[in-house]
């Protein structure tokens, strides 16, 4: 195989990574996760159907709000300042001292949810178009 078909079959390989049915179940498999790895280590327990089923709305959720509809959406809900503030809250939430059950359950919620939309953004941002840094709201 010559080094422009591999190229193209890289690159092609990058683009369906943003694909909406890849973003969708990246966000199911990466709700599960976080909910089996906080059941361990929070002793938190998270509903088995809810976690992926918000993980895969969240995962989904950059392209509800800025719709796919040509090459240059992504704008401020896919930017790299998004993905920061995103981490940010996660560490913020992970380390989360609650006090309460229901303080414990949006502690499982925000970290299944922004984990799932991070899971999307770093998919997006492995494809030839990337990220833009703030973009337009």
């Amino acid at each position: 195989m010559d080094s422009q078909k591999t190229w193209g079959l890289i690159v092609e390989w990058r683009i369906s990574l943003s694909s909406g049915k890849t973003h969708i179940v990246a966000g199911a498999l990466t709700g599960l996760a976080i909910a089996l790895v906080d059941n361990k280590k929070h002793k938190m327990v998270h509903n088995p159907v809810i976690a992926p089923s918000l993980g895969a709305l969240f995962g989904k959720l950059p392209d509800i709000i800025e719709p796919a509809l040509h090459p240059h959406h992504r704008q401020f809900f896919h930017s790299k300042l998004v993905f920061t503030a995103t981490t940010y809250g996660l560490y913020r939430t992970y380390h989360w001292e609650v006090q309460t059950s229901l303080e414990k359950i949006i502690r499982g919620l925000l970290l299944i949810a922004g984990s799932a939309y991070l899971s999307h953004l770093v998919f997006d941002s492995i494809t030839p178009r990337g990220l833009p840094l703030i973009g337009k709201l």
